[in-house]
């Protein structure tokens, strides 16, 4: 397991001032010395929630929940402890040290090459989206009435019916078992790649750190299935996320909308309706009510 020294974990928190840190999920009024506002891990009407910046703590005398920054942007975003100082370390421009076994670097190594895929293959579907080849996912978006907006928001985008995605993975050189890794691509007969998506309307999947870590796909004709989704990956477990999550989570509502597919969650955020998101096509998981309950 990956451990960071005391000092450098002292820096990070220094570096991260937990009242500008909590003021990003939720609204802070000054009281005294201190700062107070609605709990987001439980419900209430009156505030309960205080944060000191003369301490950098927080603690809640409703719920009882408590401690310094690190707990709670790993509560707040349902991530590990390690995971929160990796992310306040980045926040604050501070580069960790790549430590841990042989076989954790490896593996942290393969998750950020499919970030970078993720990313890039998001860009290439979004912007073939506004190309000539594009015709059927132009007329569909039409008649869904999404404007521009709307697209570049969510960043959907267009498969075509080639296996171009891989052409494209492979011009920017990345190496094959890393494409394949991202599942975007499988290999078929006689060694073939094969694009898992074709001639499909494309809905990137980002966690709540705006990462791309997934995509779903919908058929513009009577084919079947009428969506595809990317299998669970190194980077993505369908189970454990929720659809426009990063984008619902800036809302300082109470409460959260989970509907069950892309179009809906996306036609409701274009008429106003920011607190939803979508199940990504499967039944809601405990572990999607938590994600959901611990930012609402």
């Amino acid at each position: 397991m990956i451990r960071y020294s005391e000092d450098l974990v002292e820096e990070v928190r220094n570096s991260n001032n937990i009242v500008d840190i909590i003021s990003q999920y939720v609204i802070l009024k000054k009281r005294g010395r201190n700062y107070i506002g609605l709990c987001p891990f439980h419900r209430e009407k009156t505030p309960s929630f205080s944060v000191s910046p003369d301490k950098q703590i927080f603690h809640c005398f409703g719920c009882g929940v408590g401690g310094s920054v690190f707990n709670f942007v790993s509560k707040i975003e349902n991530i590990s402890f390690r995971e929160s100082i990796e992310r306040l370390a980045d926040r604050a421009g501070i580069m960790l040290p790549k430590v841990g076994t042989e076989e954790e670097l490896k593996k942290q190594k393969l998750k950020e090459k499919i970030y970078e895929i993720n990313e890039k293959a998001a860009e290439f579907y979004h912007n073939n989206l506004y190309t000539s080849n594009a015709k059927l996912g132009q007329e569909y978006v039409k008649k869904r009435k999404l404007n521009n907006k709307t697209l570049k928001d969510f960043k959907i985008g267009f498969a075509g019916l080639n296996d171009s995605i891989y052409d494209y993975l492979k011009k920017l050189g990345y190496k094959d078992e890393e494409i394949l890794a991202s599942k975007l691509v499988r290999k078929g007969d006689n060694n073939r790649y094969i694009d898992l998506f074709r001639n499909r309307l494309i809905f990137p999947i980002f966690d709540i750190r705006n990462r791309v870590i997934a995509f779903g796909g919908r058929v513009l004709d009577n084919g079947l299935p009428k969506y595809i989704n990317s299998p669970d990956t190194i980077v993505y477990n369908k189970g454990r996320n929720l659809y426009a999550l990063n984008i619902a989570k800036k809302e300082t509502l109470q409460n959260i909308i989970i509907v069950e597919g892309y179009m809906d969650c996306v036609s409701l955020h274009q008429r106003g309706i920011t607190n939803v998101v979508a199940s990504l096509g499967t039944a809601l998981t405990e572990a999607q009510r938590k994600v959901a309950k611990n930012l609402f």
